[in-house]
């Protein structure tokens, strides 16, 4: 396929991160831009809305995007990126588990009332699993990591010699992801508040201290933060 999945090892050539992250509407999700200044190749993930100026930000940094990385199946994570595709031909990816989600977006958009999109979201072009290492740039990598809680199908991207994790809703600073959703019919039943804590304690408290945490919402964070100072870690 257009992206590769491996497993290798990291490649530790040198390399100056390109790393833009903007709160995009509906509901201000961060979505981040993943560069490399050598190739040129960028990875957006969660391009949840206004992809005139997530273009505009690739332009500035003279970046094309060739992957659209979706941590997990809720609207304001995913509403733009079937028009990011259609103006860069990017291709989108995400976790299996989390299809239905993705597919029940008009529903999402009733529960949350915000306007669903104009045209049906562009069904993904390939699924990521726990372990899969997707290789760009032409020598970077970015491991996946399934951190089921928040959604079935949650997944955080660890962009290993950029050293950030883009853990989507799973890890927040000094918080974790909701888990309950009774008054979102949509949403209903998804969750589980058990299983969020087990994934980032085994997923992502086992990465390095000094790994930045770009979250799905709000400010940055760090691996060694939130081994500190989650106290829904304890």
């Amino acid at each position: 396929p257009a992206w590769h999945r491996g497993r290798g090892k990291p490649c530790a050539s040198a390399m100056a991160p390109i790393i833009d992250v903007m709160a995009v509407p509906p509901l201000g999700c961060n979505c981040t831009i993943v560069g490399d200044s050598e190739s040129k190749e960028a990875i957006v993930v969660d391009p949840g809305g206004d992809v005139e100026k997530i273009l505009a930000k690739l332009r500035s940094h003279d970046l094309s995007c060739k992957r659209i990385l979706i941590t997990h199946g809720h609207l304001d994570h995913i509403i733009g990126a079937t028009e990011l595709k259609k103006l860069t031909g990017a291709v989108i990816l995400m976790n299996q588990e989390d299809l239905s989600l993705y597919q029940k977006v008009n529903e999402q958009c009733r529960d949350f009332r915000i306007p669903p999109p104009m045209e049906a979201l562009a069904p993904p072009d390939d699924f990521l699993a726990d372990g899969d290492v997707v290789q760009w740039g032409p020598d970077l990598t970015v491991k996946c990591l399934h951190c089921p809680g928040h959604t079935p199908g949650s997944l955080s991207y660890f962009f290993e010699q950029h050293k950030v994790v883009c853990p989507g809703d799973t890890l927040f600073q000094g918080s974790v992801g909701r888990t309950n959703w009774d008054a979102i019919p949509s949403l209903r039943g998804t969750s589980d508040s058990n299983m969020i804590i087990g994934s980032i304690k085994t997923k992502l408290l086992t990465l390095d201290g000094d790994i930045r945490v770009i979250s799905g919402h709000g400010p940055e964070t760090s691996i060694a933060f939130e081994k500190k100072h989650n106290v829904f870690l304890r």
